[in-house]
């Protein structure tokens, strides 16, 4: 399995964060899959995540000059104005959203971004992760709280990729490993008929729907304009 072989994400990653993201903070960095694609745009970078599991991967997967740690974006283990930025990498509807993206601003230096990446529900591939864990709810509230979080919008969008698979057996596959789920016929056929004749390529790409909010708390934008 490819994921993303052209390399779009990582694009828009460097196009929003250009030229330099600082010291970020990247919360929920998972196996540290897109941490890499952060430490060519940072000062200094720190990768967090509440699974130990998750931890261990992305240190197996990352070279030197990324910091590990154990952590939750509910109760972020640092100090106020620590980081230029945070990261949330697909993380945010994981936890609570609304605490996580005040302790994301908590931590942030004056001018410090937030950049929020989450997946979008109507997307092939989110609906086929959907047949095994519907988290539809959870994308609604991660937006919810972005709406309702009072931070200054300075961009946000879609952007479109691919995730390429040798065939159907090897997605299906893939996708009941994900969830460490024995594989389901009942299910298997449901993946089949949402992807009709197209289930027969070889390879076999399956769209990604991604949508970003980059953001940003104007408190000290509105004391300067104050003074």
């Amino acid at each position: 399995m490819l994921r993303d072989p052209e390399g779009i994400e990582s694009q828009v990653i460097h196009d929003l964060l250009n030229p330099s993201g600082g010291d970020i903070l990247e919360i929920g960095c998972g196996d540290g899959r897109l941490t890499g694609e952060l430490l060519g745009i940072s000062d200094t970078l720190l990768g967090m995540d509440p699974d130990p599991g998750s931890i261990s991967q992305a240190r197996d997967l990352l070279e030197n000059g990324v910091k590990l740690v154990l952590g939750s974006g509910e109760d972020i283990p640092f100090p106020d104005d620590s980081f230029d930025t945070a990261v949330f990498s697909f993380s945010l509807h994981h936890q609570d959203p609304f605490k996580a993206l005040e302790e994301a601003r908590r931590v942030l230096r004056p001018d410090g971004r937030i950049l929020v990446l989450e997946p979008v529900e109507r997307s092939i591939i989110t609906m086929l992760f959907t047949f095994l864990h519907d988290e539809s709810r959870k994308y609604e509230r991660a937006e919810a709280a972005i709406a309702g979080s009072g931070l200054k919008e300075l961009r946000s969008g879609s952007f479109r990729f691919q995730w390429m698979f040798e065939n159907f057996h090897e997605m299906a596959g893939y996708l009941f490993d994900h969830y460490s789920m024995e594989p389901d016929l009942v299910i298997k056929d449901q993946m089949a008929k949402l992807l009709g004749n197209r289930r027969h390529s070889k390879p076999l790409g399956i769209e990604d729907i991604t949508r970003y909010w980059l953001l940003q708390d104007d408190l000290y934008e509105n004391q300067a304009s104050a003074r």
